[in-house]
């Protein structure tokens, strides 16, 4: 009897319930079953990239690949300016047909590109403004940087300068060379700083002939008398001497000789103010 009830205390099975499961023998079968986890990581560790889902991409940038990008707009024939922005490059010296040596400036003018284009009835007058020698856009303020996106221009330009519409139509972006505007043997005038001097006496400013050298002269280059004396004052203009040059300066009647298509370079008979690198305003007069 003993035996019969150690036998039915170890087979709980008669009425077809099933055992409860107890935490030891859950333990081995939740160890037989290791968790995603567990394999991703033991994947991860001998080297073998673990599959994830790669997300969606978003319709943005599907979108954008399949957009066009925008067209540029077509701009009209550059138009013919009364002048345009340069630099001075040095001088030199040229043979004419007749075998006569001319001096010439050789200026580089251009390429200018328009920015801003004023009408009369927005602004009263018409006119283009052009700029020049292209430089780095963070060495522009964000407002300037505006009005060169707006021009669709590449790169922002260092000089600008406002020129009358001589003839054709301007638009922002355009670019002018200096064969659209001038052509050989035309009439110009140059603008631009002379060279600083520094300061000078009336000898070398004015012109001054100076006092005599000898005869136990003790003035040479003195300006001597400032003026009269019932004023009491000095006359305003009287030379004097002070700091002479870096001045702007404009010269007239300067012919141009050759232009240098290809190179954008033009030859103008004479002198022009400034010196190697200045910035030279070439225009129509």
């Amino acid at each position: 009897m003993q035996e019969e009830k150690q036998m039915a205390e170890e087979t709980p099975q008669a009425d077809g319930e099933q055992p409860e499961m107890t935490a030891q023998s859950a333990a081995p079968e939740a160890a037989a079953e290791p968790s995603a986890e567990a394999a991703e990581s033991a994947q991860a560790q001998e080297g073998e990239p673990a599959t994830q889902e790669t997300p969606a991409e978003p319709a943005a940038a599907t979108s954008a690949e399949t957009t066009p990008a925008k067209p540029k707009r077509e701009l009209p024939p550059p138009p013919v300016l009364k002048g345009l922005i340069g630099r001075k490059l040095g001088m030199t010296h040229i043979f004419d047909e007749n075998g006569r040596m001319v001096a010439v400036t050789v200026v580089e003018l251009g390429p200018c590109y328009v920015v801003q284009v004023r009408t009369p009835e927005k602004d009263g007058y018409a006119a283009a403004q052009i700029g020049f020698e292209p430089m780095k856009t963070q060495r522009v303020n964000k407002p300037m940087r505006g009005v060169f996106k707006k021009a669709e221009l590449d790169k922002p330009l260092r000089h600008l300068k406002e020129f009358e519409i001589i003839d054709g139509q301007a638009a922002s972006g355009q670019e002018v060379r200096v064969e659209h505007v001038f052509k050989e043997g035309e009439i110009v005038k140059v603008t631009g700083t002379s060279k600083g001097k520094g300061f000078a006496g009336v000898v070398k400013r004015y012109r001054f002939a100076g006092g005599p050298m000898t005869h136990g002269s003790m003035t040479h280059r003195r300006p001597l008398s400032s003026g009269a004396t019932g004023p009491q004052r000095v006359f305003k203009g009287k030379p004097m001497p002070g700091r002479m040059g870096g001045e702007r300066v404009t010269v007239r009647n300067l012919t141009i000789v050759k232009i240098l298509e290809g190179k954008n370079r033009v030859l103008i008979k004479g002198a022009v103010p400034g010196g190697r690198g200045s910035i030279v305003y070439v225009q129509k007069q």
